[in-house]
């Protein structure tokens, strides 16, 4: 039986419909180790850019190793414990949290726990965020701050009559960061029983950088400053520093104060810009690096460590020019070669060398990580601003995979994919594994509108003939839902990911105009990162089935015409 053109092609994915190059006329020229980063140089002039080493970044695959790390981590903290989340829920697992929170604020006096949540989720019901947190209010009052952010559009008439089940959708505090001193879990799961046992999320764990720990730690301060304060007696307040009432003050000043506090967080100017390799946690003022040359990667690695001179950096143009014979030679030999990179002087420190020891304290640079935050509702489109340019200057040949847990992309993000040179392979939730299926009353019919607008979206793919360019894919699983999302981008010949985005936005309007949300690119030419988050990637497309044209026509696909108008007028809320 002749195989469809489709078909052929799923079977050249480089597995388990991980992605696909298709055929290729011609050899494609791979990326040195230098132009593979430097393609994202321009990230430096939008948003801050942290240098560190991919060994300090790891990636979960499941829900139960993200509980229990999260676990374990606010156990051993000894500073600071930040958690920004939807809402917490209030099942075992959540109380157990709770109580690891309380058994280390008593044993670390100084600990300090900041917890942030949607004031509207974070309120639902008797018994809610609020009262679980109530007794580390209580018997902590000056070590732990709860905030409750409301957004200033659910206000007047419509928070009136908007019932508590849908106030949420006018707009919420939705950024998940997981922060324990100077360690963070970046995911997009939520604080809740399910998203720690069978909702499939992503979890990247970035482990003691404290600048970025730092950021990130202020982004979650200045929202809290303009959020509710949850008191020990379940009422709330404004915070001390800002006096404007979120819906009963006026909302343009309400929005202006905000947004002047986010930016003020976001300029780049401090930071060094992505094209200099060499940026690092250490501080920028005395630079000198080591050349290393692992030759079963064949792969440079730089080393930094502060040093009595400033010394610019010195560029290299291919493995081979990487240093001379002899140098390399020396390297094999178990030495260490400095090289001033003003003088070009190298100068030889052998193992056994009492300056081993200050050169322990050089930091691999391979990685460069990027704080992205938007919140449509105060005017911040960093995201945005970062993940239209992804998908538009990405050249011929590469590939974008997208994931998103309810597919209801903008219509510039399509329009952009529409029109872009490069592959996109986009994973979304069949109906069986999207949160609401199931739900009780109209939220349950929120999956068979997911489906109408995968299915429009499909239709412009072939109607524009791009459909050997832009796929589909559904995730499929028995008993569980799917809530991950993000993107990975592999340049043009390559079988591993240099950049991926992770964290909290979908992809669609809620994310880049409702909701406040935060996500990290994070851009790496670290052989083994590339390889965890291509092992990330695989996981979460394994076993997934992609969408054709039939998928469409099968009986539990059908959307009545009641979905279709319906979804017309309430796409822009879910």
């Amino acid at each position: 039986m002749a195989l469809s053109l489709v078909n052929v092609r799923s079977l050249l994915c480089r597995s388990a419909n991980t992605g696909t190059k298709g055929f290729m006329s011609s050899p494609i020229r791979r990326l040195s180790s230098r132009e593979r980063t430097e393609a994202f140089a321009w990230l430096g002039d939008l948003v801050p850019v942290f240098g560190t080493t991919g060994n300090k970044v790891s990636v979960l695959h499941d829900p139960t190793v993200f509980f229990n790390v999260l676990k374990s981590r606010i156990w051993t903290a000894e500073k600071r414990i930040v958690l920004s989340s939807l809402y917490l829920g209030n099942g075992p697992l959540e109380q157990e949290l709770v109580s690891a929170l309380h058994t280390q604020l008593e044993r670390v006096r100084d600990l300090q726990v900041t917890v942030l949540l949607d004031y509207t989720r974070g309120s639902r019901g008797t018994n809610n965020s609020r009262t679980l947190l109530l007794p580390l209010l209580q018997n902590f009052p000056d070590r732990v701050q709860v905030s409750l952010y409301h957004t200033p559009d659910l206000r007047g008439v419509l928070k009136a009559v908007v019932p508590e089940r849908f106030n949420e959708t006018i707009g919420l505090q939705h950024m998940k960061i997981y922060l324990t001193d100077n360690s963070v879990i970046m995911s997009g799961a939520n604080l809740s029983e399910i998203y720690f046992t069978n909702r499939q999320d992503r979890y990247v764990v970035l482990h003691n950088i404290p600048l970025l720990a730092d950021m990130l730690a202020n982004l979650v301060s200045c929202v809290a400053s303009f959020s509710f304060q949850l008191c020990r007696d379940n009422s709330v307040t404004l915070h001390p520093s800002f006096n404007i009432h979120p819906y009963k003050d006026d909302i343009d000043k309400f929005k202006s104060e905000a947004r002047r506090r986010v930016m003020d967080l976001l300029k780049p100017g401090y930071f060094t810009k992505l094209s200099d390799p060499f940026f690092t946690d250490a501080p920028f003022r005395h630079r000198k690096k080591v050349i290393g040359w692992k030759r079963e990667l064949r792969e440079r690695s730089i080393q930094i460590y502060d040093g009595d001179d400033y010394t610019s950096h010195y560029e290299v143009e291919g493995k081979d020019e990487e240093s001379d014979e002899e140098t390399q030679l020396l390297i094999q030999q178990g030495a260490w070669v400095m090289v001033d990179t003003r003088t070009k002087e190298k100068t030889v420190v052998h193992p056994d060398s009492s300056n081993v020891t200050q050169l322990k304290r050089t930091i691999y640079v391979d990685t460069w990580i990027c704080p992205l935050v938007q919140m449509g509702p105060l005017g911040v489109w960093h995201d945005e601003m970062v993940t239209r340019r992804l998908l538009r200057t990405a050249p011929k040949e590469s590939e974008l995979l997208l994931a998103s847990g309810y597919f209801n992309l903008t219509e510039d993000y399509m329009n952009v994919m529409l029109q872009a040179d490069a592959d996109f392979n986009i994973l979304m939730a069949s109906p069986q594994v999207n949160g609401f299926y199931g739900a009780k009353g109209i939220a349950g019919s929120i999956p068979t509108g997911y489906t109408y607008i995968a299915r429009e979206f499909h239709r412009r793919v072939w109607q524009q003939a791009q459909q050997d360019r832009i796929r589909l894919q559904e995730y499929i699983r028995n008993n569980w839902t799917f809530h991950g999302k993000g993107l990975w981008f592999y340049h043009p010949g390559e079988d591993l990911p240099s950049l991926t985005l992770v964290g909290s936005p979908n992809f669609g309007y809620r994310s880049v105009h409702r909701d406040l949300e935060a996500q990290l690119a994070i851009v790496t030419d670290n052989w083994a990162l590339r390889q965890q988050l291509h092992q990330e990637q695989r996981h979460l497309y394994q076993g997934t089935e992609e969408v054709t044209k039939e998928t469409f026509q099968r009986p539990d696909r059908q959307v009545p015409s009641w979905a279709k108008a319906l979804t017309r007028v309430i796409k822009n809320f879910f």
